[in-house]
Formats: structure tokens, sequence, C-alpha cells
């Protein structure tokens, strides 16, 4: 081998794709261990340091950030840590969607790191290695969709047949292996009558005794009854299981498919038939009679969904719970006296935090974020100049004397390494320096001292005068125009335009003895940003 390598220490990646998983499944040799092999056979070929070897775990996922492994690999190529990297093929760095892969190639690229591979060695500065690398992951990314689409095929085959696909079975169940191939379900022997429970509270005949979805919550919370896993019972989690089909022997597939967004992901609820539902191969736990007659009452008793972008709360979205943190919603009155007031609660069930009466603590809002205004004018308008003139001369007097300052340090810069010149040409004597050096060094302290003073009030200035001109004007329109619009989504987006957010917290109650309003608001404003 004629191609020289650049000196310095290199390191090995190691990832495992899941036709070798299958192939170990089926008694081949382990992958890594026979890959191992490969990357020291190729350090010994090229007579290169392979000093450390990165393995990522077999369950690593499609995108990068999923792979540990593969992010510390990253950052210290970034690092330029590595003059090179071993894999047995550059398929094994990228192989999920077009931005992991440009990412990887840009790792590389720009920090000059070498990929070295059995069959090709992959030079970042060679624009013919460049093509040639990103062709490749761009091939392996038409193979990766390619076995994405057969694998997906073989799951909506499988539904269809009646086996369970979930990793993870649902509350009354254990997932059993099928003899061959996938899993199905069987009735567990301590959940399954949890499950048979819940159907019978929620559906029985006796309209005093039925139970709705929070007390049914509060009813298993109190018998010390745990959740799938572990935790409490919440109204959503009685509904998944009123709502699942698979309690009556079906199994579906598709209702709440992964989505990917930029930075997140989610689970919406497909429309029904957009699913796939049969009946599955395991037994039922409930009757198909009782179960539909679950529904009639979820479907009876439950809320209408808001119209889509409608706000009948002015504090949506602003007012957190200052114990959980969670939002505080509206619970307008629904009983026959009308007149009783609306309540702001937290959403969170069983959070400690106490309502209050909505008009209360929009009251409260108001007047603390009048408080919080006089006292900010105070601080930025005391005492200032009355006129915007004064103001831009203000501002433009700071400006010159920091570009004095400036100059000034420049100079004595210049100053010192003219000293260094003279006394290497035997001009000044060794006493001489470090005197002149000594007064130079003096000067430039208190040069930058007055330059970090200087810019301190230049920017106290333009916060003033930001706040002079746009935060404060802002706020007193909002306090100006809040009462005089009744459209509660107008008044939603003034106080968003002001406020970050405001956290509401209240320990007790008391309507009766006056505790009400012994609530604490804290606002954040939305203030100027550092210039």
């Amino acid at each position: 081998m004629n191609y020289k390598l650049p000196e310095g220490e290199y390191s090995g990646y190691l990832r495992k794709s899941r036709v070798d998983i299958e192939a170990e499944a089926r008694g081949e040799e382990d992958t890594y261990a026979r890959h191992e092999r490969i990357l020291l056979d190729l350090a010994k070929r090229y007579g290169i340091n392979l000093t450390k070897i990165y393995r990522e775990k077999p369950v690593s996922g499609e995108k990068i950030d999923e792979r540990p492994e593969m992010m510390k690999l990253l950052e210290d190529v970034e690092d330029q840590h590595w003059k090179g990297v071993l894999v047995v093929e550059v398929e094994r760095l990228a192989r999920g969607d077009t931005k992991d892969q440009g990412i990887v190639a840009q790792a590389f690229k720009y920090s000059e790191t070498t990929i070295v591979t059995p069959m090709r060695v992959y030079n970042p500065n060679n624009p013919d290695d460049e093509e040639y690398f990103e062709f490749g992951l761009f091939m392996s990314r038409r193979e990766f969709k390619t076995i994405t689409r057969r694998l997906q095929g073989g799951r909506i085959d499988g539904v269809k047949e009646g086996r369970y696909l979930g990793n993870k079975p649902p509350y009354g169940y254990s997932r059993v292996k099928l003899p061959g191939k996938g899993y199905t379900l069987e009735p567990h022997p301590d959940q399954a009558p949890i499950v048979q429970l819940i159907y019978s509270l929620y559906t029985d005949q006796d309209p005093e005794k039925r139970l709705g979805t929070a007390r049914l919550a509060a009813y298993l919370n109190d018998k010390q009854i745990v959740t799938q896993r572990n935790s409490s019972w919440t109204v959503a989690t009685v509904n998944g299981i009123l709502r699942n089909p698979v309690y009556i022997g079906r199994v579906r597939w598709g209702s709440r498919p992964l989505q990917k967004r930029r930075d997140s992901k989610s689970r919406p609820r497909k429309p029904r038939e957009q699913w796939l539902e049969v009946m599955g191969m395991h037994p039922p736990i409930i009757d198909e009679a009782q179960y539909n007659l679950a529904q009639q009452y979820m479907n009876e008793n439950g809320h209408p969904p808001a119209p889509a972008g409608k706000i009948s709360n002015p504090l949506a979205s602003i007012v957190k719970c200052g114990i959980c943190g969670a939002a505080v919603v509206l619970r307008p009155y629904r009983g026959k006296n009308k007149t009783t007031p609306s309540t702001l609660m937290c959403s969170t069930q069983y959070c400690k935090n106490v309502s209050s009466y909505y008009h209360l603590v929009e009251e409260r809002l108001l007047e603390s974020l009048k408080e919080w205004l006089s006292t900010y004018k105070a601080q930025w308008m005391g005492k200032r100049p009355k006129t915007m003139k004064n103001d831009d001369l203000k501002l433009k007097l700071h400006q010159d004397m920091l570009k004095r300052l400036q100059n000034k340090l420049h100079e004595l810069n210049e100053q010192k390494k003219e000293a260094f010149n003279l006394v290497e040409r035997k001009v000044y004597t060794t006493e001489i320096f470090l005197e002149r050096s000594q007064i130079i060094a003096q000067e430039i302290k208190e040069t930058t001292d007055a330059i970090q003073q200087t810019e301190d009030e230049l920017q106290t200035e333009f916060k003033r005068q930001t706040a002079k001109v746009e935060t404060i004007p802002k706020i007193e329109h909002v306090l100006d125009v809040y009462h005089r619009t009744e459209n509660a989504a107008v008044k939603n987006e003034l106080l968003k335009s002001i406020l970050e957010k405001v956290t509401y917290r209240k320990d007790t109650g008391g309507r009766w003895n006056g505790g009400m309003d012994k609530f604490t608001l804290v606002l954040y404003p939305k203030l100027p940003k550092e210039n």
C-alpha cells in the first residue's frame, strides 16, 4: 500500500447493523469481534497508531443523536483530536436522514480528519474523495429506506395475522413469544382483574355506584394500586384503558404513529379510518357488550373540544403553576347558579396548588404590573434628560470617550513592543527596561479599567433609552387598552407582548374566611436584550 497517511493518533468506530444483529441471532460470529480484527489489520497495513475504538451499543437508533458513541466521536473529530477514523465501511458512520449525513460529512471535512476503510481512504481535502464519500452516504440512505419499507410491510402483515407488535404489553396483559416469529398477549394474573374492575365500576347499571374517570383514578390510588409504570393513576390513564380495543381481543396499528420534528417527537392520534384494526390471537379480558357500553358513556360524558385557534382565557399559556410548573387553566362554572365566578386551577391532577377566582387573579396581575412599571420608570427615567436630543448627545459622548480610550490602549501596546526592541538593541539597560515596562503596564491597566467602565455606562444608557422608547410605552399601552377590549384572544396577545410568564401559587383555601385572594403571583416581564 503506497498511500501515506498523516502522522498522529487514529481511532476506530464500530456499529452493528440490523443485518448483523439478525446474523448473530442465527448463531454467526459476534460482529464487533470480526470488525475489530479488520480495523487492527488496517492499522497494521498503514503503520498508524490506533489508540481508541468507539463501540456503539446494538440498540442504537437511526439518528446520530440517539447514538452516544457517535456523538462522542463527532465531538472529538471537531476538536481535531484524531488524524483519522477507521471504519469497516463509511455507511457505518451515518445512514439516517440527509441532515445527519451532512453533519457527519461537515465534521470530517472542516476538521480535515481522514476516513480509512478497507476499500478506500477518504481525504477530506480531495474533492474526488469528498464526492465519493457523500455518494456512499447517499446510497446507504437509499438502502436504509428500502429496508425500512420492507420491515414496515412485515409489521403490517403481522398485524393482519393478529400478532401483537408493541414492545411493551398494555396494562392487564403479558407479552409472550409465538412459536416461530412474533408475539401475542396473555392475561396478566394480577392486572387483568383490575381492568375488569375499571370497566365494571365505569359501566355499573346503578347511577349511584357508577364512577367517572376522575373518581376511578382516585379510587385506584386510594387502594394503592399502581399503573404499568408504578406511578399514580390519572384521568388520561383510565381513559386509555377504557378506549383500548385490545381488551376485547383486537389489535390495532397506526392509531398514533411517531412523528419526528426538528427537536421533538410526538404521537398525535390519527382518524379512526386510518387505523388498521383486526381480531388478534390473544383472548379478550372484557366482553364486547361491556366495552361498547363504556364507549357510549364516554361519548355522552366527554367534553367537546374547543374550536381550533379559539381562546377563551386571556391568561392562557401565560400563567404557570408555581408548584409543578404546569399550565394554569380556566374552569368556567357549569352549575345552576350562573353567577358563580370562573376559577383558575392547575391542570395537573392532584397538584396541591389551590384554585382562585379568575377575576381576582387577573386584577392582581394588572395591579402588580402597574406597580412594577412605576418602579421600572423610576429606575430608568428618574432625573434623566427630558429630550431625545439630550439622550443622543449622551450616547455620542460615551461613544467618543470609548474610541479615545481604545486608541490610547493601542498606543500603549505599541510602546510596550518598542521597549522590547530598544532593550534588544541595547539602547535600554535592563533596569531602564523594567522601570519603563512597569510604567506602561500601570497605564495599560488604568486604561483597560476606564474602557470597561465606559462600556458599562454606554450599555446602561442603551438600556435606559430602549426602556424609554420601547418597553415602558408598550406596557403603558397594554394597561391602557386591556379593559377596553372584550375579545379574550386580543387580551391574550396584549399580555404575551409584555410578559414572558407569570407563576401562580396558593397553598391553602378559604372561600368563607376571606382566603380567596391569598395567593402569590410572580411576574416575568419581557425586558430588552443586551445591546
